[in-house]
């Protein structure tokens, strides 16, 4: 991976925690608002006990910690992810929350219909995709990839990046988007694309049941190292590791000292 890349996350990852460490700093908010938030019965938060006993300074971190999470998840390996492609040249027209024109005619419509139920009614597995039919009008729906490019060879990649453990209704949505992009590109590959495995590093270890149920393994989904070294080359994974455990060794003190004392 180019030097340029690893600064390019590592700068992105300090505003990061910068941002999240300033919206919890208690110069900024109070130990009382904190005290609230865990004792908030409209929210079915109310454990007075628990806020009794627990310390202002570990409230905060708690919420913190959970704010990062979320936040890790929703936009954070998005953005890496585009740098890294990016800069692999064996991509062109790397391209992040692109709006593509599908084909959504009613046969198409009905051949996706059809194709999900049987796979929710385990009367098919989820691959092979169904031989889609002859468009019978021009009706276009809008489709949005979260990251997609083109090979030098000139195939399309439309790649999904997602917690590794989808609800249902997000498993069946991406499987839908899929259907219609293939339906209408069908020399592309669709992927679902996972950072990190959350059950180990192994890809045989994974066992969410719904994306199981929606997805084949090993034909569309990538996963934890399998991902970025796809889009970024032969040992991306464990350099983009390094640039994270650089950026905590740097920045996890200071952190603590913000979220604890307030001290900048």
């Amino acid at each position: 991976m180019k030097r340029t890349v690893k600064i390019g996350i590592k700068r992105y990852l300090e505003g990061f925690l910068q941002g999240l460490v300033n919206k919890y700093d208690p110069k900024v908010v109070r130990d009382e608002v904190f005290q609230k938030a865990f004792s908030s019965g409209e929210q079915g938060n109310y454990k007075p006990f628990h806020a009794a006993l627990i310390p202002p300074e570990l409230l905060r971190i708690q919420s913190f910690f959970r704010s990062f999470s979320t936040s890790l998840g929703q936009g954070v390996f998005e953005y890496i992810a585009k740098l890294v492609a990016e800069a692999n040249p064996q991509w062109i027209e790397v391209k992040a929350n692109y709006t593509f024109k599908a084909n959504a005619s009613p046969t198409i419509q009905s051949a996706v219909d059809t194709f999900l139920e049987d796979v929710v009614s385990r009367r098919v597995p989820p691959f092979p995709y169904p031989a889609f039919p002859e468009p019978n009008s021009k009706f276009i729906k809008d489709v949005v990839v979260d990251l997609s490019f083109k090979g030098r060879d000139g195939g399309i990649y439309f790649l999904e990046i997602k917690s590794p453990k989808p609800n249902k209704d997000q498993t069946r949505r991406t499987k839908e988007k899929f259907l219609f992009l293939l339906a209408t590109y069908p020399n592309a590959r669709a992927y679902y694309a996972f950072p990190y495995n959350p059950y180990g590093e192994l890809k045989q270890s994974y066992r969410w049941s719904f994306t199981q149920q929606f997805f084949d393994l090993e034909r569309e989904v990538l996963m934890g190292k399998e991902f970025w070294d796809f889009i970024g080359g032969n040992d991306t994974y464990e350099e983009i590791l390094a640039v994270f455990r650089e950026v905590g060794e740097e920045k996890g003190k200071e952190i603590t000292r913000r979220l604890i004392e307030g001290s900048s």
